[in-house]
């Protein structure tokens, strides 16, 4: 029996709510192993920490009055 195979077993037998864990986790890795595969062709830093640009992309957002003063430092200016 292949690990494919195994994997397909034990997938079957589990509840949706575990399932869709095991399908997120699933994602974490294939991700995971992108960065990986990409980051190989990248020099790290002096930590061992290969930089890979955009991966916070569209996870940060900033407010809407994010250049205006605070009320608290209006009094300052």
């Amino acid at each position: 029996m292949t690990l494919q195979q195994q994997a397909l077993d034990v997938i079957e037998s589990l509840p949706d709510d575990k399932l869709s864990q095991v399908i997120q986790f699933a994602e974490y890795l294939a991700e995971k192993n992108r960065i990986v595969i990409s980051a190989q062709s990248e020099p790290a830093n002096e930590d061992g920490y290969v930089r890979k640009p955009g991966v916070l992309k569209k996870k940060m957002v900033m407010s809407e009055d994010f250049d205006e003063t605070p009320e608290c430092f209006k009094e300052y200016m």
